[in-house]
């Protein structure tokens, strides 16, 4: 019967130790879960203070491209780096492709994380630290494009962010829900500026 008891009690004490041990596996993991969230929201702040030294005041960038009587065109390209677009669009390209690959790859993406995860991306982000130089190649890609689609919104949005511009409702709502009524957002805006 002693040895019986003695094999109960090695039993539980082993039972115990495994359960003790098992905890502090998951405290250790919570912990390092922790301190990666932790690091990430600091990067997080960090990107965005980089981005806000990146942004200059929006009223110094002339845009003598857009008149009352539309977009002169023939000025805008004399005054675009198309460098700086190809460079731009590429980088956007390579957003919607790679959301496009990782969609295909894991339909439930846009169901459980949304598609605006596109705006936490290394190449969203550096499209927004060019700051004010990206204004003119994004608005252009927009203003030239047939589409209204995933690829013109993002360029919106990173416009929408660099520009500093707020086209929101009281309730913080958009007041803009497509690439196109952006661009007209951002017309009036400039018209409204000179």
């Amino acid at each position: 019967m002693n040895k019986v008891k003695n094999l109960i009690i090695l039993g539980m004490s082993i039972l115990i130790m495994l359960l003790v041990a098992a905890c502090g596996n998951e405290v250790t993991d919570n912990l390092s879960d922790d301190v990666d969230d932790l690091t990430q929201s600091q990067q997080t702040i960090n990107d965005t203070e980089a981005i806000s030294d990146n942004k200059k005041d929006s009223e110094t960038l002339a845009w003598p491209e857009i008149t009352e009587d539309g977009v002169n065109e023939q000025l805008f390209m004399e005054n675009l780096d198309t460098e700086l677009l190809e460079t731009i669009a590429g980088e956007i390209q390579a957003i919607v492709k790679e959301e496009a690959e990782a969609e295909r790859e894991n339909p439930n993406l846009v169901l459980e994380e949304g598609w605006v995860r596109v705006f936490q991306t290394e190449r969203y982000k550096n499209v927004l630290n060019i700051g004010e130089d990206a204004m003119k190649p994004l608005y252009w890609i927009i203003y030239k494009s047939p589409n209204a689609g995933m690829y013109e919104y993002i360029c919106a949005t990173a416009l929408y962010e660099i520009s500093g511009y707020d086209f929101s409702n009281e309730d913080g709502t958009l007041t803009w829900q497509t690439s196109r009524e952006f661009l007209e957002r951002f017309n009036e805006k400039i018209l409204s500026e000179h």
